[in-house]
């Protein structure tokens, strides 16, 4: 409250401490309530004045003292035997004191007072078994806290009564009452014996059962009631006795049919009774008031049960011990039997089972030294014996094996082995006669016959028999190969030797002897039949004429002989060599060689002349000459002669060669040297147009004249002016002719100083010029375009074209100016005007561009940056457009534009939360257009306000809110800490932060968000969270006192710490509460494990449970010691109680005279301390032990040792006998009759006795693996003082058990174990494989490791153990398998189509699978499993290169991976070849093939054409491609081209195979012999056909466009009003149509070619007819010729192209004749060359036709 201010409206009042809590409020009174103000606080209050101008300045701060906080924490513990308690808490701020409060609300009230530096009190006289209820209260300096938190606890309960025990003998428990006490929860009854074993229940009735009581002990009883807070214990009068204990620890002493049976004294018995008894009723007793009986009488192969059974007198029934098993040993077996395995040299011992027994040895002897046994189990009644020695006689008997005893031997048998075998059988043939060998082999041990067999003629015959070892063989084949076999025989069995051997003899003569002549080389091959059976064959050859023989060697049927000598006669044998053994010579064969070569030829001729004159040398053996001229343009000739000289014609315009060869009479020579000449040059032919229809340029070509060395060609125009050309080819082109012109060429050849008469002529037409000045416009409005020119002089016609966006619009036009009304949007159009004559198509002059108006904008976006609040508008680009304006508008009509000259632009400064529209206008010189749709876009929502912060301690958690942003959707909010962040996103105002790190200051912020946008952060608040629970909690117990001290990390933001220790076992809650890092805590319970838990506490906030340490006390006194000795090992048996917390015992043994001895154990309550001295006072206690502390010592018990009068003994152990020998000195005094007793005792306290008057004796029945303890007695009494001080003694290891091997698959090893021997000092392994290789190591442990095993190799593995002298026998044989080898012979093949690699390799023994492996460069695998030796690995990636490897496996180990191939995965070729044929030019063929791309990187393709010449096998063609990316590529062929195309793909990882074949052919040539008969009126054309053409079609070319005259598929053609000036003819066929051939060029039937062979010679030579072929059917056709001078008959050759079949020759006389039955669609070509009896003439020019479908009707 306060004074009314002048002025005022209202007024602000503000509450403030140093800590920083603020609590306002606001009034328009002079009052104010200030709600939430904290307890324990002192405020500083101001109030502040405010109207609507101004806040006033603050009043004067007065100070404001809050009540002190309720106390926290508050516990109250009861101290249980004084009724009273103790209330703690923890201390208020501001608090002057304390009162707390204690109220059982039944009228008992009490109270007690602390200041305020106190934090406890204490209240005393409270009831027992009352429950109360206590809180505190803090007193201020002007207000009293509130009441704290109330707490209740129980006071202690009240003691019982009347305790009664009952013992229930037969169900071995007791049962405990007493009556009811005030305050109790439930009761505990406790027994505790004077050997102190314990033991309780717990109940929450006034009686309990025990159950769990220990035999022969007197128990107190006592009875502890349990309350809430306290105990209270009652004890019962008197003891409670329990019944006898069962006899523990039966051993027995056995000595066939007898044994001693001993046991351990049972606590409280008076008398024991021993039975044995089988399950057949066999019964054997005896009774004893000792802890050892005998039983007499047993049987062999019984098992016996024995009992001991304890009686006393605190119960009428008895104690009977568990059974004990005895086993006697097996009856010895009998029936025994030995057979004999002679294959095997093994024997099979068979027997009659005995009970009992778990297996049997079968021994072996033959008396000279060899001892070999064999097992059985214990369900085998027969073993084998391998490897037994040959031709000898063996003992045999069985001996059964027993679990711990084994019986006496079986009856004896005999068994003889079988024969002997020589190892080695050796055979030497005599080469000097056919047929005859000696064979011999090693002397064998012991007698036997042998029998040497072998097959002969498919039979087994015997060649010799004999008790020596050596056999003369003879009468067998020559050339021949026998398989000797060796059987050795006694009585009993017939053995073949295993190894057998070879004996080949002497070679046959070699048979069909022949030799054959290698013309041209000088060589001859001899050859023969060949035989398997030969090493090598020598032949001979020597000329008829003498001198030295000629030799070769050769291991197959042929042998060469090389540089005979030319024209002589030879002769030749061959003998065949084997093994050093040779044949007879085989018959002789003959020959003569090839003739030699002439010499010195020349040739002369005459310039006025075709005549040449060719001479020679005569040459030896030549029968023949044979004279050729050669042509060097094809032409070839051949004379034959006896003389050595020719006079020959030959034609003109060649460069000639000619040779002279001679011929034999079975071969030729090699030709002689050639001689040249040169004739004169022909005139040139075929003038025909090669370019015309150019501006500027015409080329003209020509057929080559033979002999021509240059050409002039004259083009003469219309108007008179000539153009000249000089070339040494068969072209001329011109660059300087006039547009619109025609031209008239002639050609002539020149020579040696010759000129020839002139070609036929042909004529150039040249293209009409250009058209100029093109003049584009646009009417943008109309969406027109107009363009004109000028006119073009002898223009006929205008062909107007506009080329652009991917389209051309044409028309034609005979005016000079063109309108297009179909223009798209946006695009720049190319113009250009084409004019036409009569003749030629005229050319494109140069382009005119013209653009349309732009089109509308598309697809318009907008991207916004949400940090910068620009937007960026985007659109696609608009053809057409110069500049473009982006415009953005909200409904409320806020406006923001951009302009651009590219697809995008920016806005900036837009208002943040609103909803915008935006559009987009493209502009050029002519239109602006808007776009058709809109888009809209939400600018960043604005920035959050107005946050506040509410922190959740307990949860450590925050909850932050804030006030609406516009344009947001969801909120996002994120705080900042000193070690980590957090965040969390909400729709609502406010959002929860969790996962607060501890003890960490935090700067929050929140960003409002909307779909695609956030807002910048808000202002930050900051908060702090809950404090961190303490760090490295440890924990020590002192093990004398059981103290405990806790320590920990202090915590920067903790105001003080609260700890919490608990027992695992439950009891009493220790706590302590401290401002410092450590606390301690007194007198812990021994054995038991706590929990230790430390938590932070600052402010109200209290920190998670630190980490639970746990730590053990000390174990407990072990209590109940008790003992026995054992005067045999003279060592004592000490067991006591278990002790709570107790890991392990040790047990110490202190005697006088500085004797000690200790035993430690684990886990077991009783130990054995062993080599305690003779007569010596021992005091032994135990201590119980854990890891981290010793107990207290026990008890002491004492033990006094008996007296050792005799002096000291030795004892050796007989290895492998089963026996133990003592020896000892005869006691002083004493008489010859004096008995000695040897007594050993076993580790499993067996025992074994022997006696004897002397000084040593024989302990038998030891057994293996056994450490024995003897000691020798002159009395029945071995306690007495009359015995020896022990000795101890070990017997062999027995054969190691439980063999196990490991193998490892990485290092060829294996680690072998088993279970080790109790005495065993050393192992030895040795492991023997299939191959023979064996492996040995050597090792002190219970295992060993096998190294370097080879691979894939099965192994036995045994192990023997070592003990001083003694080894015991060898384990049973364990199998080992090594692991596979690594495969080989891998190989890849990969397929493209699926991209899978297919492996192969050759397979390994043993392998169960195989992994295959593919390895790229980058490190990328894939793999494959195969159970076969081959695998198909999928999902290689086409283009790579990888490494492939495989491993195999045989289920458990793998092998190394094999040697790696490296293979690509290449790309495919193309699935689709197509190919476009363009039309032909100059008589080739552009062919544009296109495919496919593969599915693959980086892949080039190559095209390969393969095919033939106008359909001539002979004229073969290969053409390829470069290397390309491209999936096109152009190429052109020839004409009447027959072809098939093929590609391949390539990349870095290979080529790929050839994609399937295109096959198909070029557009045919254009026809040739071209006859024109008839006149302008009528006319009959008709040519020779062109091959592969399908249809042949005459034009009219006087007028544009052509006119087809004719049409037809034959070779002649009719026509009316026709001038052949103005006709062509093409040919055609699917591929396209040939170029146009003139008929202007037609020949009559008077004249043709000058070509080769066209002149007569002199002396009457033939010249080539000239044919003409008429088509007289679909198949038939009518062929003839004029004459030719002394012809006498004709040959007419049919050749079918494409066709690999010879010719068909057919002989004609006369000059006609009709051919017919040709195959119908084919094309054939016919050549017809003169003969007569001297001379054959040259062949005609080819005439090519097509057939028909099938007969013209």
């Amino acid at each position: 409250m306060w004074e009314a201010a002048k002025g005022a409206i209202s007024y602000s009042v503000q509450a403030l401490t140093d800590q920083g809590p603020t609590v306002t409020c606001n009034s328009t009174n002079t009052s104010c309530r200030l709600n939430g103000l904290q307890c324990s606080q002192l405020y500083n209050v101001t109030v502040m004045a405010r109207n609507q101008v101004c806040d006033s300045v603050i009043s004067e701060t007065r100070h404001l003292m809050t009540e002190p906080c309720p106390p926290t924490n508050v516990q109250a513990n009861m101290e249980c035997e004084q009724l009273s308690a103790t209330v703690s808490w923890q201390k208020s701020n501001l608090a002057v004191g304390y009162v707390a409060y204690f109220d059982n609300y039944n009228g008992h009230y009490s109270s007690c007072v602390a200041s305020y530096t106190e934090y406890q009190c204490v209240v005393s006289g409270l009831m027992c078994g009352t429950l109360y209820s206590v809180w505190v209260k803090a007193l201020g300096g002007q207000y009293n806290s509130s009441d704290s938190t109330v707490v209740s606890f129980t006071s202690g309960p009240c003691q019982t009564s009347s305790i009664e025990a009952i013992m229930d003998c037969e169900a071995h428990t007791a049962t405990i009452s007493w009556q009811p006490s005030v305050g109790t929860e439930s009761y505990v009854t406790e027994l505790t014996a004077s050997s102190g074993h314990s033991t309780s229940c717990t109940t929450n009735y006034t009686h309990c059962e025990l159950s769990s009581l220990k035999c022969g002990e007197e128990y107190n009883v006592s009875v502890k009631a349990l309350g809430d807070t306290c105990n209270n214990t009652a004890q019962m009068a008197g003891y409670l006795t329990t019944e006898p204990c069962t006899p523990m620890n039966l051993s027995v002493h056995y000595n066939v049919s007898s044994a001693k049976m001993m046991w351990v004294a049972a606590r409280g018995a008076s008398s024991y009774s021993v039975q044995a008894l089988t399950d057949q009723g066999l019964t054997v007793t005896c009774n004893s008031t000792n802890t050892s009986c005998f039983l007499h009488g047993l049987q062999c192969s019984q098992i016996y049960n024995v009992t001991v059974s304890a009686q006393n007198l605190a119960c009428n029934n008895t104690e009977t011990s568990q059974q004990y098993r005895l086993m006697t040993e097996p009856c010895p077996p009998t029936n025994v039997q030995a057979n004999m395995a002679c294959e095997q040299l093994s024997a099979t011992v068979s027997w009659q089972q005995s009970d009992l027994a778990v297996g049997y040895v079968a021994y072996f002897n033959n008396q000279n030294g060899h001892f070999a046994s064999c097992v059985g189990s214990e369900t085998d009644t027969v073993c084998v014996v391998p490897a037994l020695m040959c031709g000898t006689v063996y003992n045999v008997w069985v001996k059964a094996l027993g679990y711990q005893y084994n019986s006496s031997h079986s009856a004896v048998v005999s068994l003889t082995s079988a024969p002997c075998l020589p190892r080695e059988v050796e055979g030497e043939v005599d080469c000097s006669y056919d047929g005859a060998a000696v064979v011999s082999w090693n002397s064998t041990y012991g007698t036997a016959n042998f029998s040497l067999t072998a097959v002969i003629s498919g039979s087994l015959q015997t060649l010799c028999a004999t008790q020596q070892n050596t056999c003369n063989v003879t009468g067998l084949s020559c050339g021949e190969t026998y398989n000797l076999s060796l059987t050795a025989s006694n009585t009993q069995c017939s053995l073949t030797a295993p190894m057998h051997s070879n004996l080949t003899t002497r070679p046959c003569p070699p048979q069909h002897v022949a030799v054959n002549l290698q013309c041209g080389s000088r060589t001859a091959v001899l050859s023969w039949e060949e035989r398997s059976d030969v090493e090598l064959y020598v032949a001979s050859a020597i000329k008829a004429s003498g001198g030295e023989v000629q030799q070769c060697n050769s291991t197959n049927s042929t042998c060469q002989f090389s540089s005979l000598d030319c024209g002589e006669m030879y002769n030749f044998t061959v003998t065949a060599n084997n093994q050093g053994c040779s044949s007879k010579a085989s018959s002789t064969v003959f020959i003569q060689t090839e003739p030699c070569q002439p010499v010195n030829t020349s040739a002369q001729g005459l310039c006025q002349s075709e005549e040449v004159q060719i001479f020679w040398h005569q040459a030896r053996g030549v029968v023949n000459y044979l004279i050729t001229a050669t042509g060097s343009l094809g032409y070839v000739e051949t004379y034959n002669t006896t003389q050595n000289n020719l006079l020959a014609a030959l034609p003109c315009g060649q460069e000639y060669n000619v040779t002279v060869k001679g011929q034999g009479s079975e071969c030729d020579s090699v030709p002689s040297s050639p001689a040249f000449f040169k004739s004169a040059p022909c005139i040139p032919h075929h003038v025909t147009t090669y370019v015309q229809c150019e501006s500027n340029m015409g080329s003209v070509s020509w057929g080559p004249s033979d002999g021509a060395e240059t050409y002039v060609a004259i083009a003469t125009g219309l108007d008179g002016h000539t153009h000249k050309c000089l070339t040494n080819t068969t072209s001329c082109t011109w660059n300087d002719l006039h547009c619109g012109e025609e031209y008239t060429v002639l050609v002539r050849a020149k020579g040696d100083n010759c000129t020839s008469l002139p070609s036929n002529s042909t004529v150039i037409h040249m293209d009409p010029c250009v058209p100029q000045n093109l003049a584009p416009s646009v009417d943008c409005d109309m969406k027109v375009v107009s363009l004109s020119w000028d006119a073009s002089n002898g223009t006929n016609l205008y062909l107007v074209s506009a080329e652009g966006g991917n389209k051309t619009i044409a028309l034609t036009t005979n005016v000079t100016t063109a309108h297009f009304s179909e223009f798209s949007c946006g695009q720049n159009y190319s113009l250009t005007v084409t004019s036409h004559s009569q003749h030629c198509p005229g050319s494109s002059n140069t382009a005119a561009l013209v653009q349309t108006w732009p089109c509308p904008p598309a697809g318009v976006s907008t991207m916004q940056d949400c940090l910068s609040g620009i937007v960026m508008a985007t659109w696609q680009a608009s053809n057409g457009s110069d500049y473009y304006t982006a415009t953005m508008q909200t409904d409320t009509g806020i406006s923001k534009i951009c302009m651009s000259d590219t697809n995008e632009c920016s806005v900036t400064g837009l208002t943040c939360g609103q909803n915008y529209s935006v559009s987009v206008t493209a502009s050029n010189q002519q239109c602006n257009v808007t776009s058709r749709q809109s888009t809209t876009l939400q600018s960043v929502p604005c920035v959050p306000t107005n946050l506040s912060v509410l922190m959740d301690c307990e949860n450590n958690t925050a909850v932050m809110s804030w006030s609406a942003s516009d344009g947001a959707v969801k909120y996002s909010v994120t705080a900042i800490g000193s070690h980590s962040n957090v965040s969390c996103l909400s729709s609502d105002l406010s959002c929860s932060l969790g996962n607060l790190r501890c003890g960490s200051r935090y700067t929050a912020q929140v960003v409002a968000m909307d779909d695609n946008c956030s807002s910048i952060p808000s202002q930050a608040v900051m908060f702090n969270s809950a404090p961190c629970p303490p760090e490295n909690v440890s924990a020590e117990v002192s093990c004398w006192s059981n103290n405990m001290n806790i320590s920990w990390d202090a915590m920067r933001e903790a105001d003080h710490y609260l700890v919490s220790v608990i027992a695992d076992s439950g009891g009493n809650r220790e706590s302590c509460n401290t401002t410092d890092t450590a606390c301690s805590i007194s007198n812990v319970t021994c054995g038991n494990t706590f929990s230790v838990q430390v938590s932070s506490i600052r402010g109200s906030c209290r920190s998670r449970h630190s980490h639970t340490n746990n730590i053990m006390s000390a174990p407990c006194q072990p209590q109940g010691i008790r003992g026995t000795l054992d005067c045999v090992t003279n060592s004592a048996w000490i067991s006591w109680d278990a002790a709570p917390g107790a890991d392990s015992y040790s047990v110490s043994a202190v005697g006088g005279e500085g004797y000690t001895a200790n035993c430690t154990t684990s886990s077991n309550t009783t130990c054995e301390v062993e080599d305690l001295a003779c007569g010596i006072l021992y005091n032994f206690s135990v201590i119980a032990q854990n890891s981290k502390c010793d107990s207290q010592p026990s008890a002491i018990l004492d033990l006094q040792t008996a007296p050792c009068s005799l002096a000291g003994i030795t004892a050796v152990p007989q290895c492998h006998n089963s026996s133990i020998l003592v020896i000892w000195d005869l006691m002083e005094g004493s008489g010859g009759n004096t008995v000695y007793t040897a007594t050993a005792e076993a580790r499993d306290h067996t025992y074994l006795h022997c006696n004897n008057t002397g000084t040593s004796c024989y302990l038998h029945g030891a057994r293996c693996d056994l450490q024995y303890t003897i000691i020798v007695s002159a009395s029945s009494d071995q306690c007495s003082s009359m015995r020896s001080p022990q000795y101890r003694v070990s017997m062999e290891p027995c054969p190691p058990r439980n063999l196990v091997v490991n193998a490892s698959c990485e290092d060829q090893s294996a680690l072998v174990s088993w279970s080790p021997s109790p005495v065993a000092e050393t192992y030895h392994v040795v492991a023997t494989g299939v191959d023979g290789h064996v492996h040995s190591c050597n090792s002190t442990n219970s295992n060993c490791s096998l190294s370097g095993l080879h691979c894939d190799q099965q192994y036995t593995v045994s192990v023997t153990a070592s003990h001083e002298n003694c080894t015991s026998k060898a384990s049973e044989n364990s199998t080992l398998t090594t692991g596979p080898c690594q495969p080989d012979g891998l190989s890849v093949k990969f397929n493209c189509n699926n991209q899978s690699a297919l492996l192969s390799w050759r397979p390994r023994d043993n392998a169960a699978y195989y992994y295959g492996c593919a390895q790229a460069e980058n490190g990328d695998m894939l793999y494959c499993q195969s159970w076969t030796p081959t695998c198909n690995i999928q999902d290689l990636v086409c283009g790579t290169v990888y490494n492939f490897s495989v491993q195999a496996s045989d289920g458990t180990c793998n092998s190394s991976f094999a040697d790696p191939v490296q293979s690509g995965a290449a790309p495919c070729p193309p699935d689709t070849v197509e190919v476009q044929l363009m039309p032909m030019t100059l008589e080739a063929q552009v062919m544009r093939f296109s495919w496919t791309q593969a599915i693959c990187n980086n892949t080039e393709y190559l095209l390969k054409l393969m095919g033939s010449l106008l359909g001539d096998s002979q004229a073969q063609f290969e053409l390829y491609s470069y290397w390309t990316s491209a999936t096109y590529f152009e190429i052109p062929l020839p004409c009447g081209s027959l072809y098939t195309a093929t590609l391949e793909s390539r990349n870095a990882a290979g080529i790929s195979d050839p994609s399937v074949p295109l096959n198909g052919t070029t557009a045919p040539c254009p026809p040739s012999g071209l006859v024109y008969r008839g006149n302008s009126t009528f006319a009959t054309v008709s040519w020779n056909a062109s091959v592969f053409a399908t249809k042949y079609t005459v034009y009219d070319i006087s007028v544009t466009p052509n006119i087809q005259r004719c049409s037809t598929a034959g070779l002649s053609c009719s026509l009316t009003n026709s001038s052949h000036n103005n006709l062509v003819i093409t040919a055609s066929n699917a591929a396209g149509e040939s170029e146009a051939q003139s008929l202007m060029n037609a020949l009559t039937l008077g004249r043709r070619r000058r070509d080769v062979m066209e002149e007569m010679s002199d002396n009457g030579g033939l010249s080539a007819p000239l044919l003409e072929v008429n088509q007289v059917t679909s198949t038939e056709y009518f062929i003839q010729w004029p004459q030719v001078e002394a012809a006498s008959y004709y040959s007419l050759l049919i050749r079918k192209q494409g066709s690999s079949s010879e010719p068909q020759e057919l002989t004609v006389y006369g000059a006609r004749i009709i051919v017919d039955d040709l195959s119908p669609n084919s094309a054939y070509c016919f050549t017809l060359s003169a003969q007569n009896s001297a001379t054959s003439g040259p062949e005609s020019e080819p005439v090519c036709v097509q057939t028909g479908q099938g007969l013209v009707q």
